[in-house]
Parts: C-alpha cells; sequence; structure tokens
C-alpha cells in the first residue's frame, strides 16, 4: 500500500490537477497492476510523508501500531482516509437477506420500539471474547440467571447507576436484552439475586478473567501496583457493619463509607479486589490483599514487584514484603536522607523536544536497598504555583485584618484577632510556616489589653532554601537491578490505578452507594469492578489500533447507533396486511471504525420479519424481546 501522486488536466483549460491515490499492487493475469484503493484528493503534505500517511493508514486498518505516525496531522488524515474507506466498502456490501419486493403504503411507515445497541454490542462482545459466560456455567450458575448477570455488569458501564437506575435502564432505553438468548426481561428482585449470586464466585471470577486477559492480551504481570479509594452512601446504613466514617476522598465526611482496595498489573488490568470498612487505615490493609492475592492466583507471586505511594509504604509493611520475598518500589516516608549539596549533583535522565531537563536523579546504594532522590519539572511548576496562590491568599488576608484595625466596622478585639490569624495559619499550614506574624496590642485598660494596634510580619530567614525543595521525592526499592531511570519510570506508572480508580468513579458509577445492607453495598463494587475489566479491554484494543480515547467518549459515539421496529402495511393477495421489520439502524462510519478496531461485527444483529395479522403472542416475545401482548409493539 503505497500513495502516488495523480496529474489530470481539464480538456478545456491547460490548468493541471493534482490528486493524491492510495494504491496497492495486485496480481492479474496479464501481470502485476495497480488497483485503485482511495483517492485521497490533494493533500496540503510534502512528498517525503507520502509513505509515512500510507504506512498510518495500514496500521490503522490492520491494527499495527508500529505503523502509526508520530505527526498529529499524518494520523488525522490516516483516520479520515479510513473512514472513507470503510463508507466505500459498506456501500458494495450485500445486504443480509434476499433482495425481497413488495407493494407497501409510504404514508403507512412508522418507526417504534426505538433502543440503544452499539455500545451494548460492544460491552457483549467483550463479555463473550473474555468468555465470563462460559466460567459463570462452569461454577454451575443456571444459564437463565447469566443474561441478567450480564445486564447489570453492562448496564455499569452503559448507564452507570444503581440496580433499580439499571433496571430502567433495560427496559426503557437499550436493547440488552435482544443480544442474550432468548430474550429475557427479570424483574427487579431478580436483579438484587443476580447480584448477590454474582459476589458469591467474586474469587473465582477474578482468577478466571486475569488468567484470560493475560492469555488474550499477553500480559507480562511482571508488576503490581497497590491502592484505595472509597465510595460514600446515601442514609443512616444500620445494617451494614463496614460503613464507618472516616476521611472521604470525595470530601464527604457528612456521609459513611466503604473502602475498596484494588491491586492491578503495570497495563492496568485488574488483578484482585476486596472491601475494606470506611475507616480503615492504609497501612493496614497490605498484608490482607498480598495473602489473598496469594491464595487466589499464586501463579502472581513469584518474581513481583509491588508499587505504593507512601501512605501505605509503611516500614512494617516494607518488612512484611522483605519477609515473604516480595521487591518493592515506594515513596520514602519520614526524614529524606539527602542534603542540600545533593541537589547539584543529580543527573538528567529526561529532557523535552527543546532540550529543557524534566526530571533529574540522585541514587544512593544501601547494603539492601536503592534511595533515589528525584527532582520534577513538572511537579516542581505545580508545588510553586500552589505556594505562590496559598502566599497570595495568606498575605492578603493578614492585611485586610491590618486596613480593618483603622476601619469602622471592622474587628479591633485583641483576643479575637489572635483567633483570626490562627485559623489563618490553619487554613494555610504550608505558607504559614514560613512567616513570623505579630499581633501589637494597644493601651492597656485596667491593666487589660481590649484591642489592637497593628499586625507585622516578616519571612523567616533562611526559608528561601526550601524553594530548592520543590518538585522533589525520594524512591526507595529492594530492586538493586534496576537503574536509575527504570526505577523512576516503574514508579510513574502508579497512574495506572489513578485511572482506574478515576474509570470507576465517573464513568462505572462506584459511588455514591445507595445499598443499606452490607451484602448490597458489596456486590455493587465488585459490578464495578467486573464493569472496569471490561472498559479497560476495550479501551486497551482501541490504544493498539492508536485510538486513544477514553470509554465516555467511545460510548457517547455508539450511542446513536438503535435496534428499531419499522411498521408498514403491505399490499399481498389476501389483501391489505401489518407488518413488522425489527433491524439495527446503519452503523456511521466512525462508529464502524471502532466496530473495526475491536474486531467485532458492524451489525449486531440479523433483521427479523414479522406479520402482524398472523404472529401470535409468543414469537413476538421471543423476536422483540418484550411481553407479548395482543397487538405488535408500537
Amino acid at each position: 500500500m503505497y500513495i502516488k501522486k495523480v496529474v489530470k488536466r481539464n480538456r478545456d483549460s491547460d490548468t493541471a490537477y493534482e490528486y493524491l491515490h492510495l494504491v496497492e499492487n495486485v496480481r492479474t493475469p496479464a501481470g502485476p497492476r495497480q488497483r485503485l484503493i482511495l483517492n485521497l484528493g490533494s493533500l496540503d503534505i510534502p512528498h517525503e510523508q507520502f509513505k509515512e500517511l500510507a504506512n498510518c493508514i495500514e496500521g490503522i486498518l490492520l491494527g499495527q501500531p508500529n505503523l502509526f505516525s508520530p505527526d498529529i496531522k499524518i494520523e488525522k488524515l490516516a483516520k479520515q482516509a479510513v473512514h472513507r474507506i470503510f463508507s466505500k466498502t459498506s456501500e458494495s456490501t450485500p445486504s443480509e437477506q434476499n433482495p425481497e419486493y413488495a407493494h407497501a403504503d409510504i404514508a403507512s411507515f412508522g418507526a417504534s420500539e426505538i433502543r440503544m445497541i452499539g455500545p451494548e454490542h460492544v460491552c457483549h462482545s467483550i463479555w463473550q471474547e473474555l468468555k465470563l459466560t462460559e466460567k459463570l456455567l462452569e461454577l454451575e450458575v443456571s444459564p437463565h440467571v447469566i443474561p441478567t448477570i450480564e445486564m447489570l455488569v453492562v448496564g455499569r458501564l452503559v448507564s452507570p447507576g444503581s440496580e433499580r437506575h439499571t433496571f430502567a435502564w433495560a427496559q426503557q432505553n437499550s436493547a440488552i436484552f435482544e443480544l442474550s438468548t432468548p430474550p429475557l426481561k427479570p424483574s427487579l428482585s431478580a436483579l438484587y439475586r443476580a447480584g448477590d449470586l454474582l459476589f458469591s464466585h467474586k474469587d473465582s471470577l477474578e482468577a478466571h478473567l486475569s488468567r484470560r486477559e493475560r492469555a488474550l492480551f499477553s500480559l507480562k504481570e511482571k508488576i503490581c501496583f497497590f491502592d484505595l479509594t472509597n465510595t460514600y452512601f446515601e442514609g443512616e446504613l444500620q445494617n451494614n457493619s463496614k460503613a464507618k466514617r472516616g476521611r472521604s476522598k470525595e470530601k464527604r465526611s457528612d456521609c459513611k463509607l466503604l473502602t475498596l482496595a484494588l491491586i492491578i498489573d503495570s497495563d492496568g488490568f485488574a488483578k484482585y479486589s476486596q472491601v475494606f470498612d470506611g475507616n480503615q487505615y492504609e497501612g493496614k490493609t497490605l498484608a490482607t490483599m498480598i495473602e489473598s492475592l496469594e491464595k487466589s492466583r499464586p501463579d502472581l507471586t513469584n518474581d513481583r514487584t509491588v508499587v505504593m505511594d507512601a501512605g501505605i509504604a509503611t516500614a512494617d509493611n516494607l518488612a512484611y514484603l522483605q519477609g515473604r520475598n516480595w521487591q518493592y518500589i515506594v515513596v520514602n516516608r519520614g526524614n529524606d536522607p539527602f542534603e542540600l549539596d545533593d541537589l547539584k549533583k543529580m543527573a538528567v535522565i529526561r529532557t523535552d523536544r527543546q532540550g529543557e531537563i524534566q526530571v533529574e536523579v540522585m541514587r544512593r546504594q544501601e547494603p539492601s536497598e536503592v534511595l533515589l532522590l528525584c527532582r520534577s519539572k513538572g511537579r516542581r511548576d505545580k508545588e510553586n504555583s500552589m505556594r505562590s496562590h496559598q502566599e497570595k491568599a495568606f498575605l492578603e488576608r493578614l492585611e485586610y485584618f491590618r486596613q480593618g484595625l483603622s476601619e469602622k466596622g471592622h474587628t479591633k478585639k485583641y483576643s479575637k484577632i489572635l483567633e483570626m490569624v490562627g485559623r489563618l495559619r490553619e487554613r494555610y499550614p504550608g505558607v504559614s510556616k514560613l512567616y513570623d506574624v505579630e499581633v501589637t496590642p494597644a493601651d492597656t485598660k485596667k491593666g487589660e489589653i481590649v484591642q489592637a494596634k497593628n499586625i507585622a510580619w516578616k519571612k523567616r530567614p533562611g526559608k528561601e532554601q526550601e524553594d530548592s525543595w520543590e518538585g522533589c521525592y525520594v524512591l526507595r526499592t529492594n530492586r538493586l537491578d534496576l537503574k536509575d531511570q527504570e526505577i523512576w519510570e516503574t514508579y510513574t506508572m502508579l497512574t495506572k490505578i489513578e485511572n482506574a480508580f478515576r474509570a470507576l468513579k465517573t464513568s462505572l458509577g462506584l459511588r455514591p452507594n445507595f445499598h443499606q445492607k452490607e451484602q448490597r453495598a458489596d456486590n455493587h463494587l465488585f459490578i464495578s469492578v467486573l464493569a472496569y475489566h471490561i472498559l479497560h479491554a476495550i479501551e486497551w484494543k482501541l490504544e493498539k489500533h492508536g485510538d486513544h480515547r477514553n470509554w465516555e467518549t467511545i460510548r457517547q459515539i455508539l450511542s446513536t447507533h438503535h435496534r428499531l421496529t419499522l411498521e408498514f402495511k403491505q399490499k399481498s393477495p389476501q389483501g391489505i396486511e401489518q407488518k413488522f421489520l425489527r433491524m439495527c439502524s446503519k452503523p456511521e462510519p466512525e462508529q464502524k471504525m471502532i466496530y473495526h478496531c475491536l474486531g467485532i461485527k458492524e451489525v449486531p444483529l440479523l433483521r427479523k420479519k414479522l406479520d402482524g395479522s398472523k404472529i401470535s403472542s409468543d414469537e413476538k416475545k421471543q423476536a422483540f424481546g418484550s411481553e407479548g401482548s395482543s397487538q405488535p409493539p408500537t
């Protein structure tokens, strides 16, 4: 596949027009020939980038990331070309059924039972690819319950919410029932029972998914990342012993919490999850998680490295990992062992395209550990911006207090001013330690200080040196075989689990949790974790084809692909008959591209033609996935 320039001239003038053709060489009985794939038109790109554009197009079509272009413009042109190729191909594709012609009343045409099927089709395909149905059957789950379980998980991906919300979505907005065989519509209580059954097989399902994803996506699984997040509840939760008040990462201190711990690998795939009390201290969860992981996945416990943030990397936890022969890369807690002069000895391990230093490190080798002092420009800029903003707010507030001493209507009482300054220090602790603030009292009255006379502040000497430490942190590891850059790059991959929690909280309805019973609350969290497996598999496969969009964007694009019933009146020898045709809307080019990258078919379900005058209610129920009635669905 390559690009060649074609020059064409107008018959009536000497004006020449240049076009770019995407062609490929083919063998014919008459010898090798060039076959036109697509006329790209006149693109404003230099000749030396023709090959790069052709390779990028081929890479997207074949799913070969090594052929992608680093040039954003080239990648954009390649994606536009692929869209046109899909559109051109779909026009020449024969229909799924043989042509059938009949006399129909145009005025009688109407559409009903319009249900979204695009996101459901993608999730259902990944569900099948992960072989979750086969695993549930192996666990002796009834085949009639499995579609309900799948609906719970897919609903968390397509329309996040509680089980009650999922029930309403499946009834009113989705074609998820039609993807099951036979089509089902369970009751709301059946959803809760299905969630209970699903959670009872938690360890077996997570072990199955871990092995299946490793085989399916060729995962290395050499590094595990561990972290915790929490979800808040609506209600009193008197029947949930795990629901406790604690430090909410969502700033919901008014609600009881539940903590979710998660272990993922370096590629972002979840390995194991566990639910803890809402006030769980981060440092006390590691041993429980490691022992549970060793029990459910013993193959993951050999030659593995754990990456954690400072909240979990306590001295006891590090000693625990060393005692079980686990390796670790963590942020050092407590006082850093480096001095100010060490900042002058740092080595550069990363620069940007302009040669500006991005990351510097200094290594200190100890008998059983490596300490790595790191300084990041991005982190330094962030900390400096935050400190400058807080310092400005701190000083502006002090100036406001001082000016109020001479203005009518402002607080002047000495004890009150001291209290206000104390609260200001509590609000900006990082900045207040840099300043000495003195409140000068006015003349005493009967030996008692009544009013303040002045407020003065001065920056403490030597505090400027603290600016040199902005953007610095210390990593420690017992991986003595790793180079400095490898240690830093491995730790920065901790953002994988941050992305996982972000997806759980935003795209998968982890919070809030509306359940009052402990069992149902645990079910809710586990359903979100299972949904994350499907979500990450979708994003992983798309990323391999150069599509880096997140699930929320993909879901929005696919939301216009629908399943609907076409109604019309048809003339036949028997007279006028009412006909119903259940069909999928034609996918748009961008939707076809997503389906192609995921390796799934463009048409989720085949057409179903029904005769409204003869069809029975049972046949209607099977065909439309809805309750039978004396009249066809409208």
